[in-house]
């Protein structure tokens, strides 16, 4: 850049050089490479002659039988036959880099225009800064051919000689007006279902106008797709078809529809004892479950299902390099019979799409060890929580397969009748005898507090054992009590009816004692001025001494949160702003309603259900049932408007969950599970202050009214 000084007018300076014009030559030589006929070298092939990888931190050249199984996807680009591909894998199975290859495939073949979409910018700029630019920069051929001027190597753009590589994300703008020979897409699942200018005007599927930038080049455009899954199955009670044994469950969008319209490859080993060909899947490890987690992946083998003989970890690469050899490889589905056939045969599936499906027992990078080891911890996870996230992480990334809900009905058994008839006789306000602490839970609502006090038992089961309205304020220092409705946003001095639920007591049925709560915990959220009298109402408790009982609770919607509860102070929106100095118990509302529904759905009498008692009125009942289980979140079904019965019980669950349910040892429970002097909320029946029984009101006697004879 040519930069000039300040110097006075008429005194003499030098200029720098400016740079040399480009010459006819140069200009020439950029351009020839378009007009070489295309190299017959398929993409693989070209990778092991110009493309170099780091292996454990060692640049060499790439080399097919790492991952035998990209070989067939990546060669497959360069058909006239399809016109898309779309591969379904797990995480770290070498996606990636088979992206990679296929879109420098033309740098050094058969230059043309290409097009490799991330999920996101940030993603994008990532993905280029930390893969695509350093196999390009260790790649002596790839490298020698890419641009030297400014604007040949950003992050949006490549410009190698006679062709360029252009880097987008999945927006309207990056796939119209633009012709490509090639486009690839990563990480498809996690791309906008529908993309559009406008939400009421969407323009289709990134896949469906990728393809239409291919149109131009007819047969030899091609679209190449590849992800992890990340959609739930849609129909939990699906079955795969004899006539479509390759067939993935039904999703709603992401890769998994395109694999299942397309030509349904699965990767096959031939078994070394039987000679039978069979897939490699999770479901066909062969452990001792009795074992810890950690123990039992160690004993993880491969079975074969039809000799039943057992394959070790360290025979996989062996079996996957195999495949390269006509023993085991990629099978599609044939278009009638339930047959499966190499991808060349003419029997294949007819469609324009070549799919293929990976498990993650097959990748080279995965750990049969760790992952058995994984599933084991998440399945125990929703044995003790009802919470089935991880199990649903560990079948996206780790197997590679869309995750099936094991009560994914339309409402399942939670609606009203259902749980009418799982009602039990309890007195209102009374414990069951397996009750051994207590939550209460307050909702805020507009003009009165609504209380739910929940028994819990060590294994826990819980039941409501009181629910009631708190409906007028607290009486003025006269005693007399104010003609007005209550109003927690408005006056301060409203909550300080909550004050006598700290030292209420609930009668154990069959034992002389009674319980106070072991944890209290208020919605912290509502209409204006709530939260700040909340916190009010807060800190008066903790001075008190009252501060570890009581607590504030805020919920976060969707399934994807750090924890299931957590607490601690509130996050700022900016630097600017003071925080507030108190701690929330923060909840992951979507995931805790898993697991009340889950309880209530349960039978009586079972581990972790829970039971309702019959003093529960029918519009309480239905709040239970308010909510269905979407694929973003809980929300309420149509017409509904009350859910207050589920909030409540959320809000249980999580203070019950911060206290120590899930760690609670059912041969050593802490203190506070316990009925007896350890305990701190347990009152012995000696001490129970009596009520003295009221005697029955007589009736008012009604004035008789005498009317007067008119004249």
């Amino acid at each position: 850049m040519v930069q000039n000084s300040d110097y006075a007018l008429g005194q003499v300076h030098d200029l720098p050089p400016l740079p040399p014009f480009a010459s006819a030559q140069d200009m020439l030589m950029d351009s020839l490479p378009l007009l070489d006929a295309p190299s017959r070298l398929t993409p693989t092939e070209a990778a092991e002659r110009f493309v170099r990888v780091e292996t454990r931190g060692v640049w060499q050249n790439y080399d097919r039988e790492v991952t035998p199984y990209m070989v067939e996807p990546v060669d497959t680009t360069q058909s006239r036959i399809y016109r898309a591909g779309a591969f379904v894998g797990p995480s770290q199975s070498g996606k990636t880099m088979a992206l990679i290859t296929t879109a420098l495939h033309p740098v050094t073949c058969d230059p043309g225009p290409a097009l490799v979409v991330h999920m996101d910018r940030p993603s994008r700029d990532r993905w280029v800064e930390e893969s695509l630019d350093t196999v390009i920069q260790n790649s002596p051929e790839v490298r020698e051919r890419l641009g030297r001027a400014r604007d040949d190597d950003t992050f949006g753009r490549k410009r190698f000689r006679g062709m360029r590589l252009t880097l987008g994300y999945p927006t309207p703008q990056w796939l119209s007006s633009a012709k490509y020979r090639f486009v690839g897409m990563t990480d498809y699942d996690h791309f906008p279902p529908e993309l559009g200018v406008r939400k009421d005007a969407p323009e289709g599927s990134a896949f469906d106008m990728g393809l239409q930038r291919c149109k131009t080049f007819m047969s030899r455009g091609f679209l190449f797709a590849e992800s992890t899954p990340a959609w739930p199955v849609k129909k939990s009670n699906w079955a795969a078809r004899k006539d479509a044994p390759h067939e993935l469950p039904p999703v709603r969008h992401g890769i998994v529809p395109l694999y299942n319209r397309g030509t349904r490859g699965r990767w096959y080993w031939e078994c070394r004892d039987c000679e039978i060909l069979f897939e490699p899947r999770f479901d066909r490890l062969h452990y001792n479950a009795d074992l810890p987690p950690i123990d039992a992946g160690e004993t993880a083998e491969m079975e074969c299902p039809h000799c039943h003989c057992l394959i070790g970890a360290q025979h996989r690469n062996e079996f996957n390099r195999a495949g390269l050899r006509d023993r085991g490889g990629w099978f599609h589905e044939a278009e009638h019979g339930g047959a499966v056939v190499p991808l060349g045969d003419a029997a294949i599936r007819g469609s324009e799409i070549a799919s293929w499906a990976l498990n993650g027992a097959a990748a080279t990078f995965s750990n049969w060890s760790s992952m058995v080891a994984r599933y084991l911890d998440a399945v125990r996870e929703v044995e003790e929580m009802d919470d089935d996230l991880a199990l649903g992480r560990f079948m996206y990334t780790e197997v590679g397969l869309p995750y099936a809900r094991a009560s994914e009905d339309d409402d399942g058994d939670l609606n009203v009748t259902a749980l009418k008839e799982k009602q039990q006789l309890v007195q209102r306000g009374v414990a069951p005898a397996w009750v051994r602490f207590i939550t209460v839970s307050v909702d805020v609502q507009g003009t009165y507090f609504t209380v739910q006090a929940t028994g819990w038992g060590v294994d826990g089961t819980r039941t409501v054992i009181d629910r009631f309205d708190l409906t007028q304020p607290p009486p003025l220092t006269e005693g007399e009590i104010p003609k007005r409705k209550l109003d927690p946003g408005k006056y301060p001095g409203d909550w300080a009816v909550l004050v006598e639920l700290g030292h209420m007591l609930w009668v154990v049925d069959g034992a002389d004692c009674a319980l106070r709560a072991l944890a209290l915990g208020v919605d912290f959220q509502g209409q204006p001025g709530v939260s700040d009298n909340a916190e009010e109402f807060w800190r008066k408790r903790v001075k008190a001494g009252e501060g570890s009982r009581w607590f504030l609770t805020r919920g976060h919607g969707g399934f994807k949160q750090r924890d299931r509860v957590w607490h601690e102070a509130p996050e700022r929106s900016n630097k600017k702003n003071k925080g507030r100095r108190i701690k929330l118990l923060n909840m992951a509302t979507d995931r805790l309603k898993d697991s009340v529904a889950a309880a209530l759905m349960r039978a009586p009498g079972d581990r972790r259900s829970f039971p309702l008692p019959e003093f529960l009125s029918d519009d309480h009942m239905a709040e239970f049932c308010a909510e269905e289980r979407l694929e973003k979140g809980w929300a309420l079904k149509h017409g509904q408007k009350r859910n207050e019965s589920f909030d409540l019980s959320v809000q249980a669950q999580a203070m019950a969950e911060h206290k120590g349910l899930r760690r609670i040892n059912l041969e050593a429970p802490p203190n506070w599970a316990t009925l007896g002097d350890g305990n701190p909320h347990w009152v012995p029946g000696a001490k129970i202050p009596k009520i003295p029984d009221q005697p029955n009101p007589e009736p008012k006697r009604r004035k008789r009214r005498v009317g007067k004879m008119r004249v």
